[in-house]
């Protein structure tokens, strides 16, 4: 989320919302964040976790956006933020964690994604924002070199991710800690 961030905006991506979303007039633009949206990311987020998370928050929301803004400003290589806007406002996230991995001697610059907090306001889910957010995803991930992306799923997202190409992948382990 740097200003000389690489990654064009997507107006290719730009996609009238389906009627009946509350989306209004306005059309939905896929872009990359850029460091004046960290603010509203943020809150989006927090409202997220806090609305429909049922969370309990370690700070409030100012030091959630501070936070965020010190993550996203240390981060900007590793962590690639994207967003869905609607009428100047921002109605959706997505992150991509990008990880270089060991070199092997078919790979050398081995990278690998990881999607993040994938979130579209309520009055916008089932309109393709969050799939055009993932889209948006993946196609940084080959654009960086990705073998792979995973993502770790919420049941009510699991369609979505299908929809998307991801598959359950039973060679995949986690551990809690």
């Amino acid at each position: 989320m740097t200003a000389d961030d690489p990654r064009p905006d997507r107006p290719d991506a730009a996609a009238p919302p389906r009627p009946g979303t509350g989306a209004g007039a306005g059309e939905v633009t896929i872009r990359a964040a850029v460091p004046a949206d960290v603010p509203a990311v943020a809150g989006l987020r927090w409202r997220w976790s806090l609305d429909e998370g049922g969370v309990t928050p370690v700070t409030d929301e100012a030091g959630y956006v501070a936070a965020t803004a010190a993550f996203a400003a240390a981060h900007p290589q590793s962590h690639r933020c994207t967003v869905a806007e609607l009428d100047g406002v921002v109605v959706g996230l997505a992150w991509l964690a990008l990880t270089d991995r060991p070199p092997t001697p078919d790979d050398l610059s081995r990278v690998s994604g990881d999607v993040q907090s994938v979130y579209v306001v309520p009055e916008l889910r089932g309109s393709g924002t969050g799939s055009r957010l993932v889209a948006a995803l993946l196609a940084d991930a080959r654009a960086a070199g990705c073998r792979y992306v995973r993502v770790h799923s919420s049941p009510r997202a699991i369609p979505l991710y299908a929809r998307a190409g991801f598959a359950v992948d039973e060679t995949y382990r986690v551990v809690r800690l």
